[in-house]
């Protein structure tokens, strides 16, 4: 069988559907043609310019990236600008891309998900899960959506321990937390930037939430009884692209999907 960008689109959409993407959100098919056959697929977190160059050196059609390329409104393409000169090249390349963002953050076995599985979790659910999207009682659960995950650890931990399984499960060269409860169990994550979620967390009795992009302020949420740790944006969402390609891979087995060896992480460390 051919597989097509429309055939990856259609999977794409009973897993993540973009009904589910957040207002602001720009998802979908963001260059390309829908009809293309593809052969060969890298999925990842960032288009990078480092990305763009083993998609084309490789012989890849079609780019499947967690956050979209075309975000804010653009008025050219022109490899003069930042975005511009990437869609210039994916245009020039004849190589399609694809944007999963906020329909795969909502999604059953997306995001936080896969990152509370990267973490050991066990009896998985939403965080904040959408009401209606569980009914008609029926309905299967792979189609609920909602934001972040809950689940418990197989033994607790303390602080210090549950940190450095963070660390270490992640490969983060460093996190920020604050809080410090004596045991840890049930723990709430949200891949990315999940700040809006810590009252949810509190409120869902977790001993720890796991994110990133905490704000100052927003570390006051610490105390004798809860663990808040920002484990950095990249480091809590790059686990689902692993996901993704053995998703992808066991739907086409046809095509050859992989994640490009590029670290796409902007954020350095000095020490």
């Amino acid at each position: 069988m051919i597989t097509t960008i429309r055939h990856i689109l259609e999977y794409l959409e009973e897993w993540a559907p973009q009904r589910t993407k957040l207002d602001y959100d720009n998802v979908g098919l963001l260059v390309g043609d829908s009809g293309q056959s593809v052969g060969r697929v890298a999925v990842c977190l960032d288009v990078t310019h480092e990305v763009v160059d083993e998609a084309i050196e490789s012989g890849a059609g079609l780019i499947i990236a967690h956050h979209p390329l075309i975000f804010k409104r653009i008025s050219r393409i022109s490899p003069a600008t930042p975005v511009g000169s990437l869609l210039y090249r994916l245009i020039k390349a004849d190589v399609a891309l694809i944007a999963v963002h906020t329909n795969l953050d909502a999604a059953y076995g997306g995001v936080s998900f896969v990152l509370a599985e990267k973490l050991g979790l066990q009896g998985i659910e939403f965080l904040d899960s959408d009401p209606a999207s569980g009914s008609p009682e029926d309905q299967a659960i792979q189609n609920r959506t909602g934001f972040g995950a809950i689940g418990h650890l197989s033994a607790s931990m303390d602080c210090t321990a549950f940190s450095t399984h963070v660390t270490k499960q992640l490969k983060a060269r460093g996190i920020r937390f604050s809080g410090s409860p004596e045991k840890i169990k049930r723990v709430a994550v949200c891949g990315g930037a999940g700040s809006f979620l810590i009252e949810k967390a509190i409120e869902q009795r977790a001993d720890a939430f796991v994110t990133s992009d905490v704000k100052y302020h927003d570390f006051f949420y610490g105390s004798e009884s809860f663990l808040l740790i920002d484990a950095g944006h990249y480091e809590t969402e790059i686990p689902v692209v692993k996901t993704m390609c053995e998703r992808l891979k066991h739907r086409f087995p046809e095509a050859d999907i992989y994640p490009p060896g590029v670290n796409s992480n902007p954020i350095r460390f000095f020490s």
